[in-house]
């Protein structure tokens, strides 16, 4: 019990300093609801592995980290890397499951809220609408919570994107933002190397086109050079980052998720082969996938309803936005847009054909439908706003 009084008291500190001195142009009551929210994610994400499924990620995660001694598997440097983060945080929880899944919930949660009161300080507009897509998607906020690989790197991947849109708005380059892009950088090569490639995709073309628009001809086309070529030498950072790998990797992920899978829960896509051309050849339904499925009509458990609507008012969503676009004609940010058009387009058509299981793609492709959901609500935001205050 005094574990838990102390445990809670502290974390209601943090979040008491988060909320001082992270400031959101939002109501208060947003920033307590939300952290309540995602603590509770947190602890349902623990009792339905524990209580219906019995075994999971999480809980394996839990235990290894406890005796992680003795967890030598140098096949999965990406889970030890994940139980070192993870192991110091249950010493001090004093080895409580519970415990350690409020402060993951709690660290994914303040990187979230940082995200949501920078996209909100450059567009106050949106600033409800950032909130909701950040903070109270229920499928967001429960991959995001809890004792899992996604809540570290969803958290480091909005990290790095708002970094990298603070500098590109504001115009300069500051230490705090470079230092926050290279760290959530380093955690998502460590742990989900994917997240990695989609970042530097939407860095490269949003800073790309930033410098188009600013600079003359000479400087346009040796910066262009300068950037294609970061880009291009970053495969080698990682085996995983080597383009001519990417279609074995698919691959073997594909037919790895197909063996385990039950005939209901499948995408119906599947690499025959370790080829450009049978990747290609799928694109098409692995972009349907990773946009709108699972839809109304695709099989899944109960709770997969949830998951059903969030993708059925995406559509929506979707579809508003297109018909406003052509009707309103409105300004667009080019490069941001693109940018972030470029990484969701990538992680969407890739997920689907390394992970091609409903289970499994609702879990991963929460990493980029925040943005998703943000691109596609604010043409239908801001148009229903301005017929209400007609």
């Amino acid at each position: 019990m005094i574990n838990w009084v102390f445990h809670i008291s502290f974390i209601a500190m943090l979040a008491f300093v988060a909320f001082r001195f992270v400031k959101a142009d939002l109501p208060g009551w947003v920033f307590w609801a939300s952290l309540i929210v995602k603590l509770a994610a947190g602890v349902v994400l623990g009792l339905i592995f524990y209580r219906y499924y019995g075994s999971g990620d999480t809980i394996n995660f839990f235990e290894y980290a406890k005796n992680l001694e003795q967890f030598n598997e140098e096949s999965q440097p990406r889970t030890q890397f994940f139980l070192f983060i993870l192991k110091p945080i249950i010493v001090f929880s004093g080895e409580s499951y519970w415990i350690t899944s409020l402060y993951f919930s709690l660290i994914s949660f303040l990187c979230f809220w940082y995200g949501t009161k920078v996209f909100s300080s450059f567009y106050p507009q949106l600033k409800w609408i950032s909130a909701a897509c950040f903070l109270f998607i229920p499928s967001i906020v429960f991959w995001s919570s809890g004792i899992i690989k996604d809540s570290l790197a969803s958290a480091s991947l909005i990290i790095a994107v708002v970094s990298s849109f603070k500098v590109y708005k504001k115009n300069k380059i500051q230490l705090l933002d470079i230092l926050l892009i290279l760290v959530s950088a380093f955690i998502l090569l460590k742990i989900k190397h994917y997240l990695l490639i989609a970042f530097i995709l939407f860095a490269g073309v949003l800073f790309t086109m930033m410098l188009f628009r600013k600079l003359s001809s000479l400087w346009r086309f040796a910066s262009l050079i300068v950037i294609v070529a970061a880009t291009f030498t970053t495969q080698f950072i990682h085996p995983y980052l080597e383009i001519d790998r990417i279609p074995w990797t698919l691959h073997q992920n594909n037919q790895a998720i197909l063996e385990k899978s039950d005939s209901e829960d499948e995408l119906n896509i599947e690499l025959e082969n370790e080829t450009w051309q049978e990747v290609l050849s799928n694109v098409p339904k692995a972009l349907h996938a990773g946009l709108f499925r699972p839809s109304l009509y695709d099989p899944t458990p109960i709770w997969g309803w949830i998951h059903r609507i969030e993708n059925l008012m995406l559509t929506i969503l979707i579809i508003m936005s297109l018909i406003l676009s052509l009707k309103l004609k409105p300004q667009i940010d080019w490069p941001l847009f693109l940018a972030s058009l470029t990484g969701i387009l990538l992680l969407a058509i890739m997920l689907p054909l390394s992970t091609p299981n409903f289970g499994t793609l609702v879990r991963y492709k929460n990493a980029y439908m925040p943005y998703l959901f943000l691109i596609s609500s604010i043409l239908p935001y801001r148009y229903l706003t301005s017929k209400t205050e007609e």
